[in-house]
Order: C-alpha cells, then structure tokens, then sequence
C-alpha cells in the first residue's frame, strides 16, 4: 500500500469511526427514556470514550501530521506508519466491542494497552523524524505534544497498582485518570493542533509569538493538571499551582489569538469551522481559569454534566472542528451541499445540546413542549450521527476510491 493510499483509508476510517462514536452517545443518552439492561450504562459509557479517543482522535491527529509536516512524513518508512495505523485501529475496534461486554477486564485493558503501545511506537517514529528540524516553532509543539502523550499513559499503568492496593474509588485513583486524562487533552491534543497551526503560518513568513507561545503553553501544561485535583480539596499549594498554570494559559491565548489572526483559509465555509475551533480552545481556557477558584471547582464536581459539557467543548468544539477544518483545507475537490448540511447538523446538535447539559446542571429549566431534559438531549443528539455521516460520506467519496 502506497503512502497517500494510506493516508485516505486512515482518514476515511477514522470519519467513519467519529459517525460510531456518535451513534454510542446517541444510544447513552437513551437509558434514562427506555429500559436497556446490555450493555450496562457504564461498561458502554467506556466504550465510547475510549473509542472517541482510540478510534476518532489519535488517527485524525496522525494524519493531520502527516499532512502538515511532509519533513517528518519523508523521515519515516512506509512500513512504519502502515504498522501504527494498524495497531491504533485494532485496538479502538477491539475497546470498541470488549468494553460492552465486560468492562474493564482482561481484553478491554489488553486493547487498551496496546492503544497505549501504538502512541510509543508513533512517539519513536516521528521523533526521529522530525530530529533535524527540532529548532523550528511547529517541531517543538509537535515533539512536546508527544511528551506529553506519553506521560498521559501513567495515568492508566497507574491505575491497576492502585486497584490491587485496595484504592480503587480513592482520590488518588481518579486523580490518576485525570492525569491522563489532563496530558491528552491540555497536553498531546492541544499541542498537536498547535504545531499544525504554527505550520501554516510558518508556510507564509508569518511574523508571530510562536517562541514565547510555545514556552507558556510549555511551562503551564504540568501545573495545570493540579486543576483537575481541587476536587479533592488538596493542601493550598496545589492550588496556588493550579492558578498559576490557568493564568500562565489566559496570557498565551491572547497571543496565540494575535498570531491567529495571520491564518488564511481558502474558503470562508472552512474558515467558519476553524472559528468554531479556536472560540472553543478560548473558552477551554477561560473555564481552567474560572475552575482554579475553589468555589467553582467544587461546583464542577458537584455537577457531573458541567463535566460532560467541558470535555465535549473540548473533543467536539475544539478538536474535532479544527480536525475538520484542517482536512478540508488544501482539498481542491468542492465543498458540496451534503458537506455543508452534516456539518451544520453536526454544529447544531453540539450547540444545542451543551446548552442544555449547562442549564441542567445550574439548575436551571431545560423543559420545552411538554419534553422533559432526558427527552430533549436525546432528540438533539440525533442530529449528530446524522451530521457526521454525511461528513464522513463526503470524504469517503472524495478522497477514497474504495468507497
């Protein structure tokens, strides 16, 4: 299989597998309206989480860097990426269906492990690729974005002592998948989208803050993990971290934000998905800011759907809306209608239903005509999986001729 071969059937599965993912939030948001007794609630919540990440982010961002950075593409063997794709796949399609069954087990945490296996060997690879150009801004947040990747795995390897010690449930138990959780999203995915978009502005000469952009965001990311601690209420230099970090953030989005302003997008359809993207990172930031105070952080936690509602900010405003900016631009196929109606569908039931998960959780009134909350953020999450089947078949018919 040729390189650019590859790179369309990676793409066009990972689009297919973000319309999975879609369809199991669909099917979550059920439980509360009809009796499901399989899977459980929780065992199928996992699925879709760890698919999300295994099977619609970690592909996207691996081609997307492919796509950018043809330097660290022509630095690594064809055999090499066809084996990490291959191992990233297996491994989303086997959480994807062992989860359901069993939890977490011996398969679902043999699958995950090997996710885990196949972000070391893309870590190798491109690191050494990408060796001879690590003075370049874009480089650093690529190669720093896979640091963090890896740290993240802690969290998880953490985890199995921690059950055997008798802690499962325990503060240091959560707070070892926040940590993962925190060096996925702040760290690996955040710097991923960074070094993509200080890529386009290196293509153009820009004159920007990418040094001094790089350095806060570098110098942050550790102790703004302490914000996803606060719950717990640790001691108060955990705190003073945790704000130190989120003011650290505020001050680098604000050039990030200046810098940004540089980017030019061929089309104002994709431009106006990128702008989805980048209000959403502004208003991750300023959340972080907000939750460093204690009040708010234990409001947070108190409320799981504040919860649900920031990580959706983030996996579908931010990552998912520059992914898809991102992929679409340079493609010189025309945007089509089908294109521009899933991702309006996709937007709206995003839109829609975060505001509803922010209401609910502040207590406020999310009845309308007679439905009820559980009945109107089910309704609006139907719109999802249609969106994002439509996204999916406008890439799968432009870009891979198997389909």
């Amino acid at each position: 299989m040729s390189l650019e071969l590859l790179k369309r059937r990676v793409t066009s599965l990972a689009f297919c597998n973000l319309v999975i993912v879609a369809v199991i939030g669909v099917v979550i948001r059920s439980y509360p309206l009809v009796s499901i007794s399989f899977p459980s609630y929780k065992n199928l919540l996992h699925a879709h989480s760890h698919f999300a990440f295994g099977g619609w982010v970690l592909p996207v961002l691996f081609v997307l860097v492919l796509k950018y950075f043809p330097e660290v593409e022509t630095g690594i063997a064809v055999k090499h990426l066809r084996n990490i794709a291959g191992l990233m796949l297996v491994s989303a399609y086997g959480m994807l269906l062992s989860f359901p069954f069993q939890g977490y087990a011996a398969v679902s945490i043999s699958f995950s492990t090997l996710s885990i296996l196949s972000t070391f060997y893309m870590t190798v690879v491109f690191w050494q690729a990408s060796s001879t150009k690590n003075s370049v801004s874009s480089i650093l947040f690529l190669r720093t974005g896979l640091v963090f990747l890896i740290l993240s795995s802690a969290g998880p390897f953490a985890t199995a002592p921690l059950i055997a010690m008798g802690k499962s449930g325990s503060a240091l138990y959560f707070n070892a998948i926040y940590f993962y959780l925190h060096f996925q999203y702040n760290g690996w995915f955040t710097f991923a989208v960074l070094a993509v978009l200080y890529k386009m502005l290196e293509r153009n000469n820009a004159r920007v803050n990418s040094r001094l952009v790089f350095y806060l965001n570098a110098v942050a990311c550790i102790p703004a993990y302490f914000l996803s601690t606060l719950w717990s209420h640790p001691p108060v230099i955990f705190y003073i971290a945790a704000m130190a970090g989120a003011v650290i953030q505020v001050i680098a989005l604000f050039l990030l934000l200046s810098d940004l302003r540089q980017i030019k997008w061929e089309k104002k359809f994709i431009r106006h998905i990128y702008q989805v993207s980048v209000i959403a990172f502004a208003l991750k930031i300023i959340l972080q800011l907000m939750s460093s105070f204690p009040g708010i952080a234990d409001l947070a936690y108190a409320h799981r759907n504040f919860v649900i509602a920031y990580l959706h900010l983030v996996l579908l405003g931010f990552i998912s809306a520059f992914a898809l900016a991102a992929m679409l631009n340079g493609n010189e196929l025309k945007v089509k209608a089908v294109l521009r109606f899933g991702v309006i569908l996709f937007f709206i039931s995003f839109l829609l239903t975060e505001m509803l998960l922010v209401l609910e959780a502040a207590g406020l009134s999310t009845g309308f005509a007679g439905f009820s909350y559980p009945h109107l953020v089910f309704i609006f999450s139907l719109f999802f999986p249609i969106g994002a089947f439509l996204i999916w078949r406008y890439f799968a018919g432009t870009i891979d001729p198997f389909f």
